[in-house]
């Protein structure tokens, strides 16, 4: 332990001389230290807890207290800790919140938002207000709203006021009052949103308190999963015992890579010494205990063979999309013909899983839920893929055309879709009503989840399979 100590220590060391002047906080307990780095609008945490191994934490909080970094690994090579740190420290320089609230003008264009939105800036630097205004056409609002705290939409576009805010959850969308807009009131118009901003911040949730490390005896089932979504990697995993849930941690990163999941299965197994079943659940092609996920740059990779160099008990791989479809027939379908739609926003693509006559159906090479990728070119879209998944009807569109495609070459008769920017499924089966003649439609369903089917998929498929084995 002394000498995992003074690793641990030496790693705090190099980081406090990467940091520079930068805060800095010190602390020491009697099974673990850490370092607390602040700059003006985040602080990240760094935590080594002592255990049978050296456990490090790597945490990012933003002003508002978010997490958008976290990972934690064991402390066994001091330079891949310190490749982890780099990482952390790009994330942390990004968070350069401001007291400034951005907001998004759109109308269909762009450009009869463009002179109001120099009002508003210019109205907002006199009145001493911390806002700034820009301006985009509709078909970029999606992917730029991101990064700003509120939405306002020009009243000839107002229609699409309920799928904004739909899709937008977390931010406040409205739509500019017409006597607003067209006299450019632009003192009115901020002082607007200062009082929906002030209604925001009244009704804004809890912080959750920060859950510390603790060790563990319990758990069999290790699942843990990959789910690329709204440019963040998320590996996620669950701890079961005899079907309970034990144990629950998610890590948020910017990139990928397959070290990332050894080191979630390396700390899984020091907090839960009885593991006996390890399944990794990831996008991409599984064949064989051989992963291929370009999107990573993971080509050909001996995934199960890497697993069990550090995991000694039954090593598992499945394909995302064929264990959400697995979870969601088994407890929502009684294990009828089920196909599940699954699209990551920004994808122009979505994932299909396949449950027939009660088993995933996985192709020849377990492409999984890749299926839909072959097809693109061969599909006729009004506008090209990469244009339509910018927004909501883009997205309707090009789902409307691989269910379509789906239901034409299989004939299932329910597909569960889950998208963040189709929050109108009626609009979706109305769509596809356009290429399916009346009564031959499948049965199409919103679904408002995958994680949870997803775990659900791997349970059910591992209780099978011990059926079968006994």
């Amino acid at each position: 332990m002394t000498d995992t100590r003074a690793l641990a220590a030496g790693l705090l060391d190099w980081i406090e001389e990467q940091t520079g002047s930068l805060e800095k906080e010190r602390w020491e307990k009697d099974n673990s230290i850490g370092l607390n780095v602040k700059t003006d609008h985040a602080e990240a945490q760094i935590d080594a807890v002592f255990l049978e191994q050296t456990i490090v934490e790597y945490r990012i909080l933003n002003e508002r207290e978010d997490n958008v970094f976290y990972l934690h690994f064991e402390l066994e090579d001091i330079e891949h800790a310190k490749e982890l740190f780099k990482e952390m420290q790009d994330c942390l320089h990004k968070q350069t919140g401001t007291d400034t609230r951005e907001v998004l003008l759109c109308c269909s264009c762009g450009l009869t938002t463009s002179f109001f939105t120099m009002k508003l800036n210019e109205a907002a630097e006199a009145l001493g207000e911390h806002l700034h205004f820009d301006a985009v056409p509709y078909e970029q609002l999606y992917e730029s709203a991101e990064k700003v705290e509120a939405v306002l939409l020009a009243p000839q576009i107002g229609y699409r006021l309920k799928t904004a805010q739909d899709v937008l959850k977390d931010k406040i969308v409205l739509t500019v009052p017409v006597k607003i807009f067209s006299t450019y009131d632009a003192a009115g118009m901020i002082s607007m949103l200062k009082t929906m901003f002030a209604e925001q911040a009244y009704k804004a949730p809890e912080k959750k308190e920060k859950k510390n490390l603790q060790h563990t005896q319990e758990g069999s089932v290790l699942i843990v999963s990959v789910i690329h979504m709204e440019d963040k990697s998320r590996i996620a995993y669950r701890i079961y015992d005899e079907g309970n849930i034990v144990a629950e941690r998610q890590i948020t990163k910017e990139t990928y890579a397959f070290a990332d999941v050894i080191d979630t299965v390396k700390v899984a197994k020091t907090l839960h010494p009885n593991l006996k079943t390890l399944c990794l659940v990831t996008p991409g092609m599984v064949n064989d205990g051989i992963l291929t996920y370009e999107a990573a740059n993971i080509i050909d990779l001996n995934a199960k063979a890497k697993l069990k160099e550090i995991f000694d008990g039954s090593v598992r791989l499945y394909n995302d999309a064929d264990m959400i479809a697995l979870g969601y027939a088994a407890t929502e379908r009684d294990m009828a013909d089920t196909a599940f739609y699954f699209v990551p926003r920004g994808s122009y693509c979505g994932n299909i899983g396949l449950v027939i006559n009660g088993n995933t159906v996985r192709g020849k090479t377990h492409m999984g839920g890749r299926q839909t990728e072959a097809v693109t070119s061969l599909t006729t879209f009004p506008q090209n893929p990469y244009t339509l998944v910018k927004t909501p009807e883009g997205n309707i569109e090009l789902a409307a055309r691989y269910i379509t495609g789906l239901y034409s070459f299989t004939g299932i008769p329910f597909v569960a879709c889950y998208s963040s920017m189709i929050p109108d499924i009626g609009k979706l089966r109305d769509k596809i009503a356009e290429f399916i003649p009346d009564g031959f439609m499948p049965e199409i369903v919103k679904a408002d989840s995958v994680r949870d089917y997803l775990y659900k998929g791997v349970l059910y498929s591992l209780h099978r399979l011990t059926e079968t084995e006994g």
